[in-house]
């Protein structure tokens, strides 16, 4: 029989991740107001308060190639997530992605050079 749940757990414990090892789950707060990926972390769900925004740093671009990063904003209490490239100057060419809107999602893959982003809002 072929179950899908399985086939991604057996891709997935191959790759020598347990699943779910790959998520992160990051709400802003005082003592959290950046968070910055690693290639390990494959989608990170994000959750901000009514106080605090978030800044969200993606792993080293040259690192990441071949790689594709899931964000997803769960919940926003009216403040921002902004999502910038390692140390704000991997690739100059990385315009800044501003997550405002419970559920934006945006799908982000490295080529090894430049990021490409892909979702359905504004990426200023």
């Amino acid at each position: 029989m072929n179950i899908p749940g399985a086939q991604q757990g057996q891709r997935t414990a191959n790759a020598g991740l347990t699943p779910r090892a790959g998520v992160a789950f990051v709400t802003s707060s005082a003592l959290v107001t950046e968070y910055e990926m690693t290639t390990d972390i494959r989608s990170v769900e994000l959750t901000t308060d009514n106080a605090n925004a978030l800044t969200l740093y993606l792993p080293p671009v040259a690192l990441a190639g071949g790689m594709i990063f899931f964000l997803y904003l769960v919940k926003d209490d009216g403040v921002d997530v902004t999502v910038k490239d390692f140390g704000d100057v991997d690739e100059p060419d990385f315009t800044h992605i501003t997550m405002d809107t419970v559920n934006d999602a945006f799908v982000l893959i490295s080529d090894g050079i430049h990021w490409f982003a892909t979702n359905g809002s504004d990426t200023s």
